[in-house]
């Protein structure tokens, strides 16, 4: 059977099958979202002022544009490192409920803020290393505590501590200057003394979600790739390969999210070939079983 939807301005969304085991979307809708590069342009809303103290934050509105994408209304999300709440503001956007998990208790009070500040039900959080939380969660739960979908932005690897550049850099006209450092204010205590300790240390945390996901449920993984010390760490690549590794995860599709407002610099002028960076990667897996 097919109802025919429509926006609050009245014009036709298209037509949604009550087959539809997934989301809430209509068929043009569906078709619109399944294109691998999203290009849409999200604006600097939601006390972004008040986010951007995070410095990795996702737009509210693109994280609800996924979760749309991959649950229905109602249903529950789990974002095991939830920073300034991206996940939990685009789920009460969205009419779903979620639960975030943050080590760093600054970040969840942020979150709290910019809920009062936007008029939103704080929805709910729990500090704490993501690593223990979800043992906790697993050990306790019951079935109506299975989520329906889990969406994270995981730390990538060291770039909130990462340089921007080698040695000093100059204007015309000026001093050269020291290096400059990440913008990105530090996320937490956590160190990766290598990236493979970074890699073991966030699949183990991916792991332990995706025992609380739901089957046929879908969880999805913000990455960006990085240029670092003179090389190109496609640590989407190497991420995707160890999360297919987790029994019942099966690797469906990578989204690549073009970041529109990202600030181009100029690296390696007259001297060497370095890329800016201005895309992510959302790596999309599927429990099967």
């Amino acid at each position: 059977m097919k109802i025919e939807y429509f926006d609050d301005s009245g014009s036709s969304r298209g037509y949604y099958s009550t087959a539809n085991r997934v989301n809430d979307l209509t068929g043009k809708e569906w078709l619109f979202w399944t294109r691998s590069v999203i290009t849409k342009v999200y604006p600097p809303n939601i006390q972004h002022r008040l986010r951007q103290q995070h410095g990795g934050q996702k737009p509210p509105e693109l994280c609800a544009d996924l979760i749309k994408i991959f649950t229905k209304k109602g249903e529950r999300v789990l974002d095991p490192f939830m920073g300034v709440g991206g996940t939990l503001i685009g789920a009460s956007l969205s009419g779903r409920r979620a639960l975030g998990v943050e080590i760093n208790k600054r970040w969840i009070e942020i979150y709290g803020q910019v809920c009062r500040l936007e008029g939103m039900d704080e929805l709910d959080t729990i500090a704490g290393n993501s690593s223990e939380v979800l043992k906790d969660l697993l050990k306790n739960k019951i079935d109506n505590e299975f989520f329906d979908m889990i969406l994270t932005d995981v730390p990538y690897w060291n770039m909130d501590r990462a340089e921007r550049s080698k040695g000093k850099f100059k204007k015309a006209g000026e001093k050269a200057r020291e290096v400059k450092k990440s913008k990105l204010s530090v996320f937490n205590s956590e160190i990766y003394s290598t990236k493979e300790d970074w890699l073991l240390k966030i699949v183990k945390i991916i792991e332990l979600s995706s025992k609380l996901l739901k089957p046929d449920r879908y969880l999805l993984i913000f990455i960006g790739d990085m240029y670092y010390k003179n090389s190109y760490h496609c640590l989407s690549s190497e991420l995707a390969e160890r999360v297919s590794r987790i029994d019942g995860l099966v690797w469906k599709a990578n989204i690549i999210w073009y970041d529109v407002s990202k600030k181009l610099h100029l690296y390696g002028y007259q001297y060497s070939y370095i890329p800016s960076m201005i895309h992510q990667n959302i790596l999309v897996f599927r429990k099967e079983k």
